[in-house]
């Protein structure tokens, strides 16, 4: 399981579609750089932890179902490689 956040809106609420993908945005991102799981299995853990936070299965999977969407639209990025604090290796 990863840490997904509780819903912070009413299921009427508008701000709960937007809130859902920001959880689950950021409960990926973990998952994505601390897990060798499978593609599958990843979205079964976000689905599986979402509803134990207290978010509806129907509208996690939908969320993700969108997310994927976007996902393939975007471009690629580079991960940021941090520069601040890193010592080259010819200072050893």
């Amino acid at each position: 399981m990863t840490y997904v956040a509780s819903p912070s809106y009413h299921r009427e609420d508008a701000n709960r579609a937007p809130n859902l993908r920001q959880c689950l945005e950021t409960a990926r991102r973990h998952l994505d750089e601390t897990s060798q799981a499978s593609e599958t299995e990843k979205i079964e853990t976000l689905v599986a932890s979402a509803i134990e936070a207290g978010w509806d299965e129907n509208e996690v999977r939908e969320a993700l179902s969108a997310y994927d969407k976007q996902d393939v639209k975007r471009p690629k990025q580079e991960p940021h490689v941090p520069t601040m604090g890193v010592v080259p290796s010819s200072s050893f």
